[in-house]
């Protein structure tokens, strides 16, 4: 079975979803910042509606017609398996109102969380991040997305998401950023 299809097993179940949280959390440069969903978003959640989905390349554009939802639109990229069939990795960016861009990131459980995940986009564009939490589908890193990342995913063609294994060996994760920069600017339009 192919690695990725190994890990993909894992986050099968994963939902990720921004549309309707807050973004309250300050960024910084340097890493993303824990974000925390209110009451009232979480209330907010509980609402009927329906998501419409719009795709770019790569990414899809997804907005909820509850108008309560702030922010109403999030990007998303999921990263699957070989056949198609099982989720490995997925990213999720929404902005509300003008504030900074929330980005959550899905990882497969198995990898040394301890040492953070290396995010890199072309060859000018590398970070650490911190796991903040863990479940029992897969990991997350939430917060607010830097500049400097948005920066280097409008400008380049492709990325990696690297994880340090339990076992010493590192798995890189391609990230395919065709459509991002045209889905970042209809999210951005919608909200």
């Amino acid at each position: 079975m192919h690695l990725i299809s190994r890990i993909a097993l894992v986050l099968s179940g994963l939902s990720v979803s921004l549309i309707g949280l807050p973004a309250s959390a300050a960024g910084s440069d340097n890493a993303p910042q824990a974000a925390t969903p209110s009451a009232s978003a979480v209330q907010q959640q509980a609402s009927p509606s329906s998501i419409t989905e719009q795709k770019f390349g790569k990414w899809a554009v997804q907005c909820t017609t509850d108008r309560a939802m702030d922010p109403p639109c999030q990007i998303i990229y999921r990263l699957a398996s070989d056949d198609q069939k099982q989720i490995a990795t997925v990213i999720s960016m929404a902005k509300a109102n003008g504030g900074p861009v929330g980005m959550q990131l899905a990882l497969p459980l198995g990898f040394a969380i301890q040492g953070g995940v290396q995010i890199s986009f072309g060859t000018k564009f590398s970070m650490s991040a911190a796991v903040s939490r863990c479940t029992i589908q897969g990991c997350l890193i939430e917060g607010t997305a830097p500049d400097n990342l948005l920066s280097a995913m409008l400008k380049e063609t492709s990325g990696t998401i690297t994880l340090r294994m339990l076992q010493g060996s590192n798995i890189v994760l391609p990230v395919d950023l065709e459509g991002f920069a045209q889905a970042y600017k209809t999210m951005s339009q919608k909200t």
